[in-house]
């Protein structure tokens, strides 16, 4: 039996053909006795020249239904009904007249002819269909995989995909971490534990397996491997070896090509993810060339300037007098608190992307907040207008104090390096759509370009030697810290270049019931 000549189950006009061999030389014998019948009242009526080729029909039903063998049984069965019902001396199988012998030889001879030509058209219709057929198989197949979503996905659409073509359960194993496991499955069947066991032997021994054959003679799938250039491994299961019509001819043409599609959709997997892990060491190479940039000179400046003031009061210590001894440890401790400031930022900007941050909010007055803030930024601030407008009566906020103290402080820190000298930093306060805010507004240059870049990690303002010092996460904190807890940071820059306005908005604290 050839695999192309297996007759598809949606097509009415062939699935007569897929009866049982002994139904259709029935239903051929039958149409015989019809048309014996037929001939036999034609006879009777009026003499018809020629009344022989009324059995030629049956011949070429039996030749498209059912095939050269049913045809050719019709055409002998026809033949010696002919020659049994309608040729002196009736009912007898003896020819008293010479001539009717060439007539059913002829009639014989004709029929047979008929028949395999009729045999022929229907073998290659069959073929044509049954190639148009696997075709759109195989397009289904292609569009599936394009659409599939993983491995898994590849595996069902191949499994359906070989169920379509063989017309038989078809199984998709694919290789886990640790075992082999079924991940495609179609056209039924169940899976014996021979059948796995001939699976992994398979794939283990690189070699295709037949059922009921060695080496495991009880499993009723043939199993292929298929290892793929980026090492992605599967089984294609199909139970074509033990069923009544028997094993195709040469079924490997068919799963050589769903493999193959099946090996690119899995390869196509791994090379995505390999993309993605490429993608990941380049942001993770240019986030270490970010820090580098960020907090070599940063870090480098406020460090010298403390093991400067060291080292002269070490090595001065009897020339300074009060004053000067004063002036540099103040100095140091500025620095000191400086570099302080910047490591508590690396680390902070750690613990949001690791996502450690811990959240424990309670309502705290916005006046707290910005005091605390305000306290926590001093030294950026230092010698700079800052004019606190925020409301004692603002309502309180249901925040994490410690987190948002930090955020405005980071915005403060901001907006002290970049507003002008002599220019007032102005926090407010206010209530917007079920959410309380606290902002800050200074009358620097404002946000260069778009502003949601600026919340990126070591985003800076100013570019060049000439910006001002920090590691450019202030943003960057400010907005995970208040995301951590149900808030938000938006800026916008001021009218006219005037200046930039960040606010910080978290949700409102809700009222308590006091008791009567």
């Amino acid at each position: 039996m050839s695999l192309s000549t297996d007759i598809p189950e949606d097509r009415p006009e062939f699935r007569v053909g897929r009866l049982h061999p002994a139904a259709a030389y029935a239903l051929s014998f039958l149409m015989v006795a019809a048309a014996t019948l037929a001939a036999i009242l034609v006879d009777q009526v009026q003499t018809v020249p020629n009344l022989s080729l009324v059995f030629v029909l049956p011949v070429v039903i039996a030749a498209v239904s059912f095939g050269w063998g049913p045809s050719l049984a019709a055409a002998v069965a026809g033949a010696l009904a002919y020659n049994f019902f309608l040729i002196a001396p009736l009912y007898t199988l003896r020819v008293a007249d010479p001539a009717n012998i060439w007539a059913l030889f002829l009639l014989l001879v004709t029929a047979a002819i008929v028949s395999g030509v009729a045999a022929q058209s229907r073998r290659r219709a069959m073929e044509a269909w049954s190639a148009a057929d696997q075709a759109t198989a195989l397009q289904a197949l292609a569009r599936s995989l394009v659409a599939a979503n993983g491995g898994a996905g590849a595996a069902q659409a191949s499994a359906d995909a070989l169920a379509r073509l063989f017309h038989s359960p078809a199984v998709v194993f694919l290789q886990g971490e640790t075992e082999l496991a079924v991940t495609g499955q179609a056209g039924g069947g169940e899976l014996s534990p021979a059948d796995r066991e001939a699976a992994g032997w398979a794939l283990a021994a690189r070699i295709p397996t037949r059922g009921g054959a060695y080496p495991v003679e009880s499993a009723a799938y043939d199993f292929w491997p298929v290892v793929t250039p980026q090492r992605q491994q599967a089984v294609i299961g199909v139970s074509i070896s033990l069923g009544e019509a028997g094993r195709p001819d040469n079924p490997e043409r068919l799963v050589e090509i769903v493999s193959g599609y099946l090996a690119v959709a899995l390869d196509r997997e791994a090379y995505a993810a390999q993309v993605l892990e490429s993608r990941v060491e380049v942001a993770s190479e240019r986030l270490k060339a970010d820090l580098l940039a960020a907090v070599s000179h940063d870090l480098k400046t406020p460090l010298s300037t403390v093991l400067f003031t060291l080292q002269s009061l070490q090595k001065f210590a009897k020339t300074h007098d009060a004053k000067t001894r004063a002036e540099l440890l103040t100095l140091a401790e500025t620095e000191t608190s400086r570099l302080s400031a910047m490591v508590a930022n690396l680390l902070d900007m750690n613990r949001i992307d690791a996502g450690a941050v811990v959240v424990k909010t309670a309502a705290v007055e916005p006046a707290e907040l910005a005091a605390e803030a305000l306290r926590s930024a001093s030294v950026a601030l230092a010698g700079r207008e800052v004019v606190n407008e925020v409301s004692a009566q603002a309502a309180p906020l249901e925040v994490d104090a410690s987190l948002f103290e930090t955020a405005l402080a980071n915005v403060l820190e901001n907006a002290a390096k970049y507003a002008p000298a002599g220019a007032p930093i102005r926090l407010r306060s206010g209530e917007a759509g079920g959410a309380g805010w606290i902002e800050v507004e200074d009358e620097g240059p404002g946000f260069p370009g778009a502003i949601e870049p600026m919340f990126e990690k070591f985003s800076r303002g100013v570019s060049g030697d000439g910006r001002p010092p920090g590691t450019g996460l202030g943003l960057s904190i400010a907005r995970g810290f208040l995301e951590a807890q149900g808030g938000s940071v938006e800026a916008v820059n001021l009218q006219g270049g005037k200046g930039a306005r960040v606010r910080l908005s978290a949700p409102l604290a809700k009222a308590v019931a006091q008791p009567a």
